[in-house]
């Protein structure tokens, strides 16, 4: 009854962090890709990670304009007329659908 290993893609992802905190490249990290898993999911990695990295870009620019909203608006119905334009500015139809969750979390009471 030894410890095993962990599966491969958590010990990967490890590796990955581990690469990343130690200032590697992204021509580092994609050779480690190709290395373990080819070119071809070397490539759907590096889409997904350009993918996260919109999402939270637009994640941050809206959580900054909804904080904006926030704070200048009183009237419950027009704050949330407004947070529905902007999220319909930011993100597609379930896309909002997470982001309305999210900002359950968040979200002062009213």
């Amino acid at each position: 009854m030894g410890s095993e290993a962990p599966p491969l893609p958590l010990r990967h992802a490890s590796e990955e962090l581990a690469l990343r905190e130690s200032g590697a490249s992204e021509a580092e990290v994609d050779a480690l890709r190709e290395e373990r898993f080819g070119r071809e999911a070397a490539d759907r990695m590096a889409a997904l990670d350009a993918d996260r990295a919109d999402w939270a870009a637009r994640v941050t620019e809206y959580r900054s304009e909804r904080e904006a909203l926030l704070a200048t608006m009183d009237d419950f119905a027009e704050r949330e007329a407004a947070l529905n334009d902007l999220r319909e500015r930011h993100f597609s139809e379930d896309e909002r659908k997470r982001v309305e969750i999210l900002d359950r979390g968040s979200a002062p009471a009213p």
